[in-house]
């Protein structure tokens, strides 16, 4: 189980990279990683600080599967931690039912198709492995 907590970590840990990217550079394609406003058809751009504060997320995420490795940190309550972030994956991969997730209703943009190809599923799978990871690890 410790090499399914290290993929997990390096998963979160390229994510964070990404997003500390984006905020220091930008974001090449923003049509491709943001959605769009169903009424304006403009793309919903948040600001540099929540990429960094998505990016910091991310990377304490991370921290507690490279914990389960290591063992730097031992408490009980590491474990409903864990699960809870297994579920913050699972409910983003369901989605908000209007822009992201399996049951968005705004499909008629270039990150609704990756959002449907790429980004839900590695959620979902992201949710479900923790979830394995916790019960059997």
């Amino acid at each position: 189980m410790d090499v399914l907590a290290i993929m997990l970590s390096v998963v979160l840990i390229f994510l964070a990279v990404l997003h500390f990217y984006w905020s220091i550079f930008g974001i090449k394609d923003p049509e491709a990683v943001l959605p769009k406003n169903v009424k304006s058809n403009t793309v919903k751009t948040p600001g540099k600080l929540m990429a960094v504060a998505v990016g910091v997320i991310l990377l304490g995420f991370a921290f507690v599967y490279i914990n389960k490795v290591i063992g730097y940190v031992s408490h009980p309550w590491l474990q409903y931690i864990s699960i809870g972030i297994a579920f913050v994956f699972i409910v983003r991969a369901f989605g908000d039912f209007k822009y992201v997730g399996f049951f968005k209703t705004a499909k008629n943009s270039k990150f609704s198709i990756l959002d449907t190809k790429y980004y839900s599923p590695l959620c979902l799978l992201m949710g479900v492995l923790i979830l394995l990871l916790e019960a059997f690890g």
